[in-house]
């Protein structure tokens, strides 16, 4: 469990460990969509530099290609005044809006 108390979670569908339940069954979610053709190019824990020195990073927890748009999501169930700073600075330096997801 980490510090929000949310429990690292295995998905058979995904193949991969989650941070969460909800971040688990959003995955799998996405994932279905995919796999029935809704959506694609889904892709996990995608990383961006928002700072080279000193290094700043933040990662989105999917990204996915939905009726010719590329789609940012992050399933946050506190959202701390660091995530919400990280993300500020995505939109203003990349033009990257993320889809809060709970």
């Amino acid at each position: 469990m980490n510090k929000y108390g949310a429990k690292r979670t295995y998905s058979q569908l995904c193949g991969r460990v989650f941070d969460s339940k909800v971040e688990a069954r959003r995955g799998e979610e996405l994932r279905l969509l995919e796999m029935g053709g809704k959506l694609s190019d889904l892709r996990y824990q995608v990383p961006f530099t928002l700072c080279k020195k000193p290094k700043i990073t933040i990662t989105i927890d999917f990204s996915y290609h939905n009726n010719g748009n590329i789609v940012y999501e992050d399933v946050k169930g506190v959202l701390t005044r660091d995530s919400r700073t990280k993300l500020a600075w995505l939109k203003e330096q990349q033009e990257i809006s993320v889809i809060l997801s709970k």
